[in-house]
């Protein structure tokens, strides 16, 4: 499964952006890992989607094996934890753009945190 990378531009520093960035990720249990003046990678699980959940169980009543099956090819490959990668780079004059590398169950977290950021003063 192949990260999702989506930018935009903000009137920010890039110094607060990476500040911001650690501010609302840990809010929404995305642990940060490592953090440097311009980038932020943030360590997270992303929540297991309940149809998921709910063909496991129900794979589990009706017969122990597809349960497996889908514990095995689903369930597993939810649990790991994945990376959110935020990069914050200088635009002259005062502007930074705002580059956030992310897995796909993270699309929606990644917008708000976008939204969130002041925009570009034209």
């Amino acid at each position: 499964m192949a990260d999702i990378v989506t930018t935009g531009q903000t009137s920010l520093p890039a110094e607060d952006v990476i500040v911001r960035a650690v501010q609302f990720f840990a809010t929404e249990n995305w642990r940060p890992t490592t953090q440097s003046q311009r980038t932020a990678t943030f360590q997270g699980k992303p929540p297991i989607p309940w149809l998921m959940l709910l063909l496991t169980v129900l794979g589990f009543v009706a017969c122990i094996v597809p349960g497996i099956i889908l514990y095995i090819m689903v369930l597993r490959k939810m649990l790991r934890f994945q990376n959110l990668v935020v990069t914050a780079n200088p635009l002259p004059p005062c502007s930074t753009e705002v580059v956030l590398q992310y897995p796909e169950q993270a699309g929606k977290l990644a917008g708000r945190f976008l939204a969130a950021l002041p925009p570009l003063n034209s």
